[in-house]
């Protein structure tokens, strides 16, 4: 039962990242910027961290070819991004310390890097037309600000759930 726990919790945030925009009301938010809630890349990041790289990199790519799948036209970009900012980060944990915070920060800057990419792609392929500066002040500044909030929820109580399903294994 226990080897099922990061698949269902995953699963349900995949779920919920979908959805999120429908339960939290509009009021909350302006109505111009876009809040993009990327919860699963920050938990399959802590994954890759404290739990098992190999767990975490393969829970990117799954993860990442879903999203393909249900939300983009282009097949490939976050199964090969996700495992890719996963990669990096379970890298650059190796060289920095491994604390909460460092651990919190290299997620905000995977998710900056994967905003990042995923606008270089759909600018190359035509999909947007919106300038840089735009891009930075309607999508990334936001999108930040969410994952920081998830982040400061979140971030403790998952890495002592990894912690007690490492011990366990």
């Amino acid at each position: 039962m226990k080897r099922f726990v990061l698949p269902l919790i995953l699963s349900f945030v995949f779920l919920l990242e979908s959805s999120f925009v429908d339960l939290v009301p509009a009021d909350i938010f302006h109505k111009e910027n876009v809040y993009v809630p990327r919860f699963l890349f920050i938990l399959v990041a802590f994954i890759t961290v404290y739990y098992n790289k190999t767990m975490g990199l393969l829970c990117a790519a799954i993860f990442g070819l879903f999203y393909d799948i249900v939300y983009t036209e282009v097949l490939g970009v976050y199964l090969f991004l996700y495992t890719l900012m996963a990669y990096l980060i379970s890298w650059a944990s190796r060289i920095l310390q491994t604390n909460i915070f460092v651990i919190s920060l290299l997620s905000l800057f995977g998710i900056i890097a994967l905003e990042f990419c995923v606008y270089g792609v759909n600018l190359a392929i035509g999909t947007t037309s919106i300038s840089i500066e735009r891009f930075l002040q309607i999508r990334i500044l936001p999108t930040t600000l969410l994952n920081v909030i998830f982040i400061l929820f979140f971030a403790y109580p998952f890495k002592n759930l990894l912690g007690k399903l490492h011990i366990e294994e």
